[in-house]
């Protein structure tokens, strides 16, 4: 008589590298907008280039225009600026070619109400297990956490739009701001992971500290944005965060 057929249903996929590197004490390489220091952001040249060197996660931004697609751009000047933007799908089909298909991808999205065509393209493409999806609005998480419950997510803290940092009047006024938000964010982050609202957290550089990290990656994965300076991402990924954003990855030098 032969042994019984075994019904144990395998394991879901989950190329999702920061998975492989919380559990190696990884400290995952993000190229942000591709490599926009070395090639123009939000470009499938950026993202191809960004994969030479050596990038496990490629970052990029979305950005509806009137025609009611997505297309990759920072920020509407941006978008209103590159009337040959890749379109949201070329992007994902470019990823999907065998030189790319290792990649990690991290797709930022800028504004609510796009949420289904978002989840709905990685869906057709069998994406889902790769890509976490990031923005800073709590109602575009929401949505995407509805419409598609396996899709990985990350929440982007502080909700700023610009670099803070580049005006001086306003660097005095900001380092109060960030010695607060480094006491309560962790609180609330802690919250959305336990909660399932959230899978990551996606912190600017200035809000990291050694108990800050602690907080967070004891409860879900905790990526850095933007880092531009090699001395400060080396820093940065000694104290154990799952990766590390720059413009520039050749600055992160591990």
């Amino acid at each position: 008589m032969s042994a019984p057929t075994s019904t144990v249903a395998p394991a879901p996929t989950d190329r999702w590298p920061g998975t492989a590197a919380r559990a190696a004490g990884r400290t995952l390489r993000f190229g942000h907008m591709g490599c926009h220091a070395v090639v123009p952001g939000n470009t499938i040249a950026s993202i191809e280039h960004a994969a030479t060197l050596g990038v496990d996660v490629v970052e990029f931004d979305v950005l509806p225009r009137a025609d009611g697609r997505l297309y990759l751009a920072h920020d509407p000047g941006d978008l209103a600026a590159r009337p040959d933007a890749p379109s949201y799908e070329d992007a994902l089909d470019r990823l999907r070619e065998p030189d790319l298909e290792h990649l990690g991808v991290n797709v930022d999205a800028k504004v609510p109400g796009y949420e289904r065509q978002i989840a709905d393209a990685l869906r057709a493409r069998g994406m889902t297990d790769r890509v976490l999806v990031s923005a800073m609005e709590v109602p575009t998480l929401r949505a995407l956490r509805r419409i598609a419950p396996a899709l990985r997510l990350g929440r982007s803290i502080p909700r700023v739009y610009r670099d803070w940092y580049a005006n001086r009047w306003t660097r005095v006024p900001t380092i109060g701001m960030i010695l607060a938000a480094r006491r309560y964010h962790p609180h609330l982050m802690v919250r959305e992971l336990r909660a399932g609202h959230i899978d990551a957290v996606m912190a600017h550089w200035s809000l990291i500290t050694p108990a800050f990290v602690r907080a967070i990656t004891a409860h879900g994965e905790l990526y850095v944005w933007t880092v531009d300076d090699a001395d400060r991402a080396t820093s940065i990924a000694a104290t154990g965060v799952t990766g590390v954003t720059s413009n520039d990855p050749r600055l992160l030098r591990w």
